[in-house]
C-alpha cells in the first residue's frame, strides 16, 4: 500500500496549472476569461481553462474550469480536471492578497498501473497588481484524498499489492512567483518556482515547475 501510495502522490500531485488572474483588469464589461497554458512540472503539458466573474464588482469571485493534457501520443491516458473559486480578501493601493481553493479529479496511466485520483487545492496569492502588469508571490497545497489503483506490473514486482481504492497518500507544497504583463484584453502569465513533498523530504524527481500562459477578457 506505501508504494502505490507513493507512486500515486509522486505522479497525480505535481501539475501547475491554475487559473491566473489579474483583478486589476477586471472591470465591468468582463464577465468570462478563456486562456491555455504551455508548462513543465513533472513532464512537460498544455491546458485550457475558463473563468466566470460571479458576484459585485467591488468584491469579484472567479468561477474557474480547468482541464490539463499531457504532450505525447496517447492523450487519454493522462488528464487532470479542476473547478475552482477564487476571490481577492485583501486589497491597500496596488498591494493584493487572494485566495484560491479548487477540487481535482486525475488519471495517470502506465505500464506499471492505472490511477483515478480525487483531489484538493488551496493557492494563496499577494503581490503588487497594476491595470497593465503585476508580480505575486504564490504558496500552494494539494493534497490527494483518495486514489483508486489498478495494478499492472507493479503486481508482478509486489505480489501483496491489491487494487481498489486507497486512501490519502499525502500532499506538496509549492513556492513560487507570477508575473503578468497586459496587452488589452489579452494577459500573459510567466509562473515558475519548486514543488516541496508535504514532509519536505519525500520530494519530486524534478522539483521545479515553470509555465506559461496566455487569457483574453470578454
Amino acid at each position: 500500500m506505501k508504494i502505490a501510495s507513493t507512486i500515486a502522490l509522486l505522479m497525480l500531485s505535481t501539475s501547475a496549472s491554475a487559473l491566473d488572474v489579474n483583478w486589476r483588469t477586471l472591470d465591468k464589461d468582463t464577465r468570462y476569461l478563456g486562456g491555455m497554458q504551455f508548462g513543465a512540472d513533472y513532464g512537460s503539458y498544455y491546458s485550457f481553462a475558463y473563468g466566470q466573474k460571479l458576484g459585485n464588482e467591488n468584491a469579484p469571485v472567479i468561477a474557474g474550469y480547468e482541464l490539463l493534457l499531457p504532450f505525447g501520443d496517447t492523450i487519454a491516458d493522462d488528464y487532470k480536471m479542476k473547478a475552482s473559486l477564487q476571490r481577492e480578501f485583501w486589497r491597500s493601493g496596488n498591494l493584493s492578497f487572494g485566495l484560491q481553493g479548487g477540487l481535482i479529479f486525475r488519471r495517470y496511466e502506465s505500464v506499471m498501473a492505472r490511477f483515478y485520483n480525487v483531489g484538493a487545492d488551496v493557492v494563496s496569492t499577494f503581490g503588487y497588481l497594476k491595470p497593465n502588469w503585476g508580480a505575486e508571490l504564490l504558496v500552494s497545497y494539494d493534497y490527494s484524498m483518495a486514489t483508486h489503483i489498478k495494478n499492472k506490473l507493479l503486481k508482478e514486482y509486489y505480489p501483496e499489492i491489491k487494487d481498489g481504492w486507497y486512501d490519502s497518500s499525502g500532499g506538496n507544497f509549492k513556492f513560487g512567483a507570477r508575473f503578468n504583463r497586459v496587452f488589452g484584453s489579452t494577459t500573459t502569465f510567466f509562473n515558475i518556482g519548486r514543488a516541496f513533498g508535504q514532509d519536505f523530504e519525500d520530494n519530486p524527481t524534478l522539483p521545479f515547475y515553470v509555465e506559461l500562459s496566455l487569457q483574453r477578457q470578454f
